[in-house]
């Protein structure tokens, strides 16, 4: 029985910690840039696209070029979104720190 309680109390502790996590993590933010400075992508650290920039020289560019630098400014953002989501969570659950 005070083991059955002791178990629900440790869950409620983790309950606790996610969400002060996720919490954390929402309230992250970091700006990516892309290659040829056509974009710039701002997402929080628990990967929402929180605002996109286009700089007014894209119509100087070719749609490949455009549909490459977004991707790479894509890719970018949510590399470094991760990062800073495993820097932030660092060590818990007993995962390795980043």
């Amino acid at each position: 029985m005070f083991d059955k309680l002791g178990q629900l109390k440790d869950l409620w502790k983790l309950k606790s910690q996610v969400e002060e996590i996720k919490k954390r993590l929402d309230n992250m933010v970091i700006k990516a840039d892309s290659p040829r400075h056509l974009f710039e992508i701002t997402i929080s650290g628990s990967q929402e696209i929180k605002e996109v920039k286009v700089e007014s020289l894209v119509k100087n560019f070719t749609e490949a070029e455009i549909a490459e630098d977004l991707k790479a400014v894509i890719n970018k953002a949510v590399r470094d979104s991760q990062a800073m989501a495993a820097q932030a969570m660092g060590g818990f659950g007993g995962m390795p720190q980043a």
